[in-house]
């Protein structure tokens, strides 16, 4: 398995099995709360607020979507945006706002989100931080990977090179994909750092994934504020509390939303970087 640099936070939601019996727990409903998933970042294309119910304990499946909110996102240099539910009315979409007019978060500027409802309101604000450039990305083999695939001819690794400005403190949240699909050493990983553990530059820092010859190789690094990382802390914290004698009782993490709504908005530059796969070997 690969070993993920200390550089990065990975959390690792694990699954317990029972075999011999299952227990019920006798618990009482739950009142649901508003979730709100918002983003904006540098370009026009990414930006959304996603609103869902949280659900019962023993509920399965996708939460649904809510349709009848009014969303709006001004800034403090005067702009104003309102958000459209669904507007092509895709199925995937549900309960997804998208900008009525597409547009590009700028760096310094401060993002207020307002939802409204079923008459009740919710607020949240954060401040785009600026992050710094992806120098390269580089294509080795890993030999342990070509000795033993876990995929047939996907044993090509790329390596992340960026610099890390020591002028200012930053946190980050990395995305990883492979032909553009999410990419992921675990199914419930999630990979975010602080400058502290950086230094002064990220070097040789393998992403998730193995790939093969000819894959679109695609790195997105955002920067977040230090509220954002204390977000992504908790999840970690929340996932891997064992439930053991001296674990704490599990809490929603902290978010940067008012009213008691879950989730978090969170307001991003973005830097990303793209590679083919190619046999290095052969140079």
């Amino acid at each position: 398995m690969k070993h993920i640099s200390k550089y990065i936070f990975t959390l690792l939601l694990v699954g317990f099995f029972a075999c011999e019996k299952t227990v019920r727990l006798d618990t009482e409903p739950s009142e649901t709360n508003l979730v709100i998933e918002g983003l904006i970042t540098t370009t026009t294309d990414l930006n959304y607020i996603k609103l869902t119910r949280s659900r019962d304990f023993y509920s399965g499946g996708l939460a649904d979507g809510i349709s009848n909110a009014v969303v709006t996102v001004n800034d403090n240099a005067g702009g104003e945006v309102r958000y459209l539910h669904n507007p092509e009315n895709l199925p995937e979409l549900d309960g997804v706002y998208l900008p009525e007019t597409p547009y590009a978060g700028v760096v310094g500027n401060t993002y207020t989100m307002m939802v409204t409802v079923d008459g009740e309101s919710y607020t949240a604000q954060e401040t785009l931080m600026p992050v710094t450039k992806i120098d390269s990305l580089v294509v080795i083999v890993n030999e342990d990977e070509l000795a033993d695939p876990d995929e047939e001819e996907h044993f090509f690794e790329v390596l992340f090179y960026a610099e890390e400005p020591q002028d200012r403190v930053d946190h980050y949240l990395f995305k990883f994909y492979g032909n553009d699909e999410l990419v992921k050493d675990n199914e419930e990983d999630i990979y975010f750092a602080e400058d502290e553990f950086i230094g002064e530059a990220i070097d040789d820092l393998p992403i998730a994934g193995f790939f093969a010859l000819d894959d679109l190789v695609r790195v997105e690094m955002y920067s977040i504020t230090r509220e954002a990382f204390i977000y992504y802390n908790d999840l970690f914290n929340i996932i891997n509390n064992d439930g053991g004698m001296f674990s704490p009782p599990p809490a929603n993490p902290r978010n940067n939303l008012s009213n008691g709504a879950l989730g978090y908005f969170q307001v991003s530059a973005l830097e990303m970087d793209e590679v083919v796969i190619v046999d290095p070997r052969e140079d």
